[in-house]
């Protein structure tokens, strides 16, 4: 396929139909590869990203990927790059690209290594498990996937009453559920995980055929919106089941079976709904002992996300190899939507603007004077600053927004660095300690509310008298004003300090003392790596940790390719001769 790079046309050209921007940009390619419009059989935008330095003269820089009729350019690559050389244009290429194909058992393969190994069990149902079991599904296996939270439908139910109450579900809340962490929060699909385009393009290709926006497969820094979200998990599901996969909801691993120094075993605590326990009976086909089922596992991926400490703890106890991680933690700001679009946009035809490219992210980033990184995470242009705590007696907060990214405030969260000596002790889980340590703060500041202040106030540290933002707070969940600073260790309330002073040289009014501040953002990241090999499994053989409660991703977007690549590990081991041989003389 010949590629066009660096195509660039002023945002107003463009305007507000994509069926105009198709035609323009048919228009463009042609002039480009000096061919008739009709000549171009194909075109499709493979990136779209903005290019705002010039606020008189915004614009749209497009990839694209262009197929001529064969009398212009020949039937195939050979041909398309002796085409291309005669152009001398460096930003006009030759590429193909090469889709991820998942592999296809035969019906053999895959009986006899479900004979062996018993069907494969997938922990978790965010990115990462939803992703791990869609690929096992495609490729003829019948993943169970075993889930603590709710099914997505009834985890907005549980969230919404939260929110509204501040009553707290410990098994399935923001954090935990079907969808992961990340169907509260935006569903921001940008990833900076390199050298993985064919993984990239799968997973965004998943998502617009389970329903999301269709502009996810080209755009810069891609979202899908957390109400949308909702709707793509509950259909992703379903191709699951249809493909012979199984879910298991409210349904919490408490413990491993070790025999002979592998995984042979599973200990998962029923669901308390009687129906629902009465259905995993029949579909497990056993009874539920005193609250729980044992189960036997053989190939198990762990995909439990960065929140689940106390799965985390109890595979510790069962001496798995681990290791601290490094993550980041701080607040989150909030500014009103028009300050962040005035800023980076500039005001002239601003509404214009507005309607073209909505509302405005950012990225910033900063060194502090004693080394340390301070810079935004997970910016939520239009959203709402949420309670997205899950365990008792501990708050911690995130972002989110809905596909239409319409609130009237943006946030981000501001993080800070942490380095080794920052952590409690040299204990693989003390990075888990230092996040519960100040989560617990952070509750008792404001008997369970988001604690918040002014940046003024947070400046000033002021202890009393807290003064009202002048901005219309956005929160979903509790909050209350409280001095937050007073939570902080002293590096992250300098790195803050500093961090907002720099940041409003790149965003006039960033630091305004009326820029809202909440604490506590400790979620970003797991601060633990389960270890594994190069085949995916950990130090107890039949366990293959995963996601980003294993350490190895980073957003939904890298744990949805480490639960692919995950899957095609056992997928590898199904197909191999070595399983089919045995099978065969068993």
């Amino acid at each position: 396929m010949i590629r066009i790079n660096q195509l660039k046309i002023p945002i107003f050209e463009i305007g507000t139909d994509p069926e105009e921007e198709r035609l323009l940009l048919r228009k463009k390619a042609a002039a480009l590869l000096k061919v008739k419009e009709t000549g171009i059989r194909k075109l499709r935008i493979l990136r779209r990203s903005t290019d705002a330095r010039d606020k008189s003269r915004i614009l749209f820089v497009y990839l694209l990927e262009v197929r001529l009729s064969d009398s212009l350019s020949g039937p195939n690559r050979k041909t398309e790059e002796q085409f291309v050389r005669k152009l001398r244009n460096k930003n006009i290429t030759v590429e193909e690209q090469i889709p991820l194909q998942i592999p296809v058992l035969k019906p053999e393969e895959a009986a006899a290594y479900e004979s062996r190994f018993g069907r494969p069990i997938v922990i978790g149902s965010g990115p990462c498990g939803l992703f791990a079991a869609h690929t096992l599904a495609l490729s003829g296996l019948h993943p169970l996937v075993i889930e603590r939270g709710e099914s997505v439908e009834k985890r907005v139910r549980s969230t919404e009453r939260f929110f509204e109450t501040g009553r707290l579900n410990p098994e399935s809340n923001v954090q935990f559920g079907e969808g992961g962490a990340g169907t509260f929060s935006d569903g921001k699909l940008n990833t900076s995980v390199k050298g993985q385009e064919s993984y990239i393009r799968y997973v965004l290709r998943t998502f617009a055929d389970m329903g999301a926006c269709k502009d996810i497969l080209y755009e810069q820094k891609p979202h899908i919106g957390t109400d949308v979200l909702v709707t793509v998990v509950q259909r992703l599901r379903e191709r699951i089941r249809s493909l012979g996969g199984e879910f298991l909801f409210e349904t919490r691993l408490s413990d491993l079976v070790i025999r002979e120094g592998a995984l042979s075993g599973l200990l998962l605590d029923a669901p308390k709904d009687h129906g629902l326990r009465k259905k995993y009976e029949s579909l497990l086909g056993q009874k539920a002992e005193e609250g729980h089922f044992r189960i036997s596992a053989y190939r198990c991926i762990l995909a439990i996300g960065h929140s689940a400490r106390d799965t985390i703890s109890m595979l510790y106890e069962r001496s798995l190899a681990m290791e601290q991680k490094p993550f980041a933690m701080g607040l989150r700001v909030q500014h009103p939507q028009r300050l962040i679009n005035e800023a980076l946009y500039g005001r002239d035809r601003l509404s214009e603007k507005e309607a073209i490219l909505g509302p405005s992210p950012y990225k910033l980033t900063h060194k502090t004077g004693d080394g340390r990184s301070i810079y935004s995470f997970c910016m939520c242009p239009g959203g709402y600053v949420v309670n997205s705590s899950s365990e008792e007696g501990r708050l911690c907060i995130n972002g989110m927004s809905d596909q239409k990214r319409d609130g009237k405030n943006a946030n981000a969260a501001l993080i800070v660095n942490i380095r080794k000596e920052d952590f409690p002790s040299e204990h693989p889980l003390s990075g888990i300690e230092l996040q519960r340590d100040l989560e617990e703060k952070a509750y008792r500041l404001c008997d369970g509310a988001i604690p918040s202040e002014t940046y003024g106030d947070f400046k000033e540290h002021r202890t009393s008298d807290f003064s009202v933002s002048g901005y219309e707070p956005a929160f979903r969940g509790y909050f209350s004003y409280g001095d937050i600073r007073s939570i902080l260790p002293d590096f992250m309330q300098e790195a803050v300090l500093e961090g907002m002073e720099a940041f409003s040289r790149t965003i006039l009014g960033f630091n305004s003392p009326d820029a809202l501040l909440s604490a506590i953002e400790a979620r970003t990241s797991s601060p633990v790596r389960i270890l594994r090999n190069e085949e995916g499994v950990s130090s107890l053989p039949g366990l293959y940790p995963a996601g980003e409660g294993a350490g190895y991703a980073g957003g939904i977007t890298s744990a949805a390719i480490d639960g692919i690549r995950t899957a095609l590990c056992l997928i590898r081991e199904a197909a191999s001769e070595k399983t089919t041989t045995e099978e065969k003389e068993a």
